[in-house]
């Protein structure tokens, strides 16, 4: 029986409840309940699925029929789950050439259930997404498959689609570059395979489309041709309706991506011309940190001293425009100082086809369709002499947080989610679920090194990553950033070691460098691109020498995205090995208080117990700022439902 939108919307917990947070740890507790039935349930679909193999063509077909039948008549009952798993990995079998493990079978089971599901890195994640995605569509549910990128959501539904078509469903993918009347095709689907961005950009065109119509119907078609909608299709929406999504990577979306703000724009003439913009670089390339302005680690818009709002009133009383406004100036020096102080080329931001590209910190990878608000992005293209822009203006704007809890089910799978357990249940009452390893873990972890600074580090690490690269083992050489890579690129060439370097700046050559990675004798420098949704295959001999190498020489904010990364190695059984590289000047130590950097420059092997410390100050952190931005949300559909303006 199909859940109401109203009834999953009231099933939301209050995340600011005290009991909210306990009810998290008791469900934290059940998970290994919930696990031990997921994995029982699994065995008796992959018994039953072993037991229709004798069966022909014909017969499966008719006992897919069955099962479609129940599905519908009854809904997700336990037996009609059990049976269509078996009906969907027989299909696979005879189709895909893919037999589904037990633990694939049970992973498929959790996300049925609605579960937040942890399944270790190359134990099968999409043939389990596969068999959930049969069992909810063979019910009727329209199912939205959410993937890390659109190489992973076309690549997926490409090669999944015969065992789609061979139990009656369609299948359709969507990447960025599909025009609106491709994206509506495709929505028309049974199951339909997209990034989280493109989904969730879909939803805010489909409002403005509907919102511009009854009122507006020159602005509806000015909107109509700015999206790339026909004429006879405006007021038309893409997407039939917010129903079954399941995430891959949920964590990633859920969490990390909780608080993007993803917003459809336009040009405007506003405040901040080009020559406002220069002024204030100008001015702003003369204030010093720590006395005009304070750096906050999680943030990028720095505030302002007393020191500096003065400085402001003194120096520029005598200009007009903008400048004679105090919440303006103040809001264009803040911006000003975080492109010149703050923001880094590189890091967190591209300079492509003179254009700033956006890096997303999580992922890696750039994010052509982003920009920064508060004039940000405009500061940034003046400084780096690129094509101006101009202002921008919103006209919709929806976060990862709010868009994903208006579907009436959620559900997904990570390698990592057993640190933020609580937090999904609190925020979308997603329980969790651990499924087992297949085969047991062959890595081994070295002992991490400490050094005092970046340049000892890299003369250390191209000399053991020459060493693994004489005796044929391959090593990936993991960084946070796109300058880091060329710095490590740098290294690793001043030492004669052969390698290539996979960050945002070489993404078109994404597939082949990944492809390539697990060769013999091959080092690839890479950034967090590497780590979610990325098959690393070891090459023919490498196995018997070790396997794969990852060695962290830079830490990221989260200590979830180095597992991430270093779940990149000893895959599926393979034996692989981890060496964490780290220094005094991690960037990650900036989270700490500066009474740190005294202990650590006495004590450099408390160096690891900080960043440890530091990346759960940052986790904290951003715990606190997804809650305020839910409040934020929950006030917000107040009001409108007030107004009438929500359903």
């Amino acid at each position: 029986m199909r859940t109401s939108r109203r009834a999953v919307r009231r099933s939301h917990p209050d995340a600011d409840s005290v009991l909210t947070w306990v009810a998290a740890h008791l469900s934290l507790a059940a998970t290994e309940l919930r696990s031990r039935r997921a994995v029982r349930d699994g065995l008796a679909a992959a018994r039953r699925m072993r037991e229709l193999m004798d069966l022909s063509d014909t017969q499966l077909a008719q006992r897919g029929a069955d099962v479609r039948l129940a599905l519908r008549a009854k809904g997700l009952a336990r037996g009609n789950v059990i049976e269509g798993l078996a009906v969907a990995g027989e299909f696979a079998r005879r189709t895909l050439k893919l037999t589904p493990f037990d633990e694939q079978m049970a992973c498929a089971h959790a996300l049925l259930s609605g579960a937040v599901v942890e399944m270790e890195t190359g134990e099968g994640k999409t043939l389990a997404a596969f068999l959930a995605a049969s069992v909810f569509a063979l019910s009727g549910r329209i199912v939205h498959v959410i993937t890390a990128n659109d190489y992973l959501a076309g690549r997926d539904a490409r090669e999944l689609e015969p065992g789609y078509l061979a139990l009656g469903l369609s299948v359709g993918a969507i990447v960025g570059a599909d025009s609106g009347i491709a994206r509506r095709s495709a929505y028309t689907r049974d199951i339909v395979y997209i990034a989280s961005k493109e989904v969730a950009f879909d939803f805010l065109r489909d409002g403005l489309v509907r919102g511009a119509h009854p009122l507006h119907p020159t602005l509806m078609q000015k909107i109509g041709r700015a999206l790339g909608v026909p004429r006879d299709a405006l007021g038309q929406p893409l997407q039939r309706g917010l129903d079954v999504a399941i995430i891959d990577e949920i964590d990633s979306v859920l969490i990390d991506e909780a608080a993007t703000p993803l917003l459809i724009s336009t040009n405007r003439a506003g405040d901040i011309t080009d020559d406002t913009a220069k002024q204030a670089l100008a001015l702003a390339a003369d204030f010093h940190p720590g006395t005009d302005f304070v750096v906050d680690p999680f943030d990028y818009m720095p505030t302002l001293t007393l020191r500096g709002i003065n400085r402001l009133e003194n120096e520029l009383s005598t200009l007009d425009g903008p400048w004679r406004i105090r919440l303006i100036r103040e809001e264009l020096m803040r911006a000003a100082i975080a492109a010149r102080h703050i923001l880094q080329r590189d890091r967190h931001y591209l300079v492509r086809d003179d254009k700033i590209v956006l890096i997303d910190q999580h992922s890696g990878r750039v994010t052509p369709d982003r920009h920064w608000s508060h004039g940000l992005s405009l500061m940034v293209e003046i400084k780096e002499g690129c094509a101006s822009t101009g202002e921008k203006k919103s006209l919709a704007s929806i976060s990862f947080q709010r868009y994903f809890r208006g579907y009436a089910f959620v559900c997904g799978t990570s390698g990592t989610v057993r640190e933020v357990a609580r937090e999904m249940y609190a925020v979308y009452g997603l329980k969790a679920a651990r499924i087992p390893r297949r085969l047991p873990l062959r890595r081994t972890t070295a002992p991490t090194l400490t050094f005092a600074n970046r340049d000892q580090l890299w003369a250390s690490a191209a000399r053991l990553a020459g060493e693994l690269q004489a005796r044929g083992q391959p090593a990936l050489v993991a960084v946070r950033s796109v300058a880091e890579a060329d710095r490590a690129s740098a290294a690793l060439a001043a030492a004669g070691v052969k390698h290539r370097v996979l960050s945002a700046a070489q993404d078109s050559a994404e597939a082949d460098i990944v492809a390539h990675a697990g060769v013999r004798g091959t080092i690839t420098v890479v950034t967090n691109m590497a780590g979610r949704g990325t098959d690393i295959r070891l090459g023919p001999g490498v196995a018997e020498l070790g396997g794969l190498v990852v060695m962290i020489c830079e830490r990221h904010d989260s200590r979830r995205v180095d597992r991430q990364l270093i779940g990149g190695g000893a895959r599926q059984g393979d034996p692989g090995m981890v060496i964490e590289l780290i220094s005094l000047e991690d960037s990650v130590l900036g989270f700490l208080h500066p009474r740190w950097a005294r202990l650590l420059s006495i004590q450099p092997k408390r160096t690891a117990l900080a960043i440890a410390r530091a990346q759960r100050l940052s986790d904290a952190r951003g715990l606190r700022a997804r809650l305020q931005l839910l409040r934020r949300d929950q006030q917000l559909a107040k009001v409108m439902a007030f107004a009438g303006g929500l359903d």
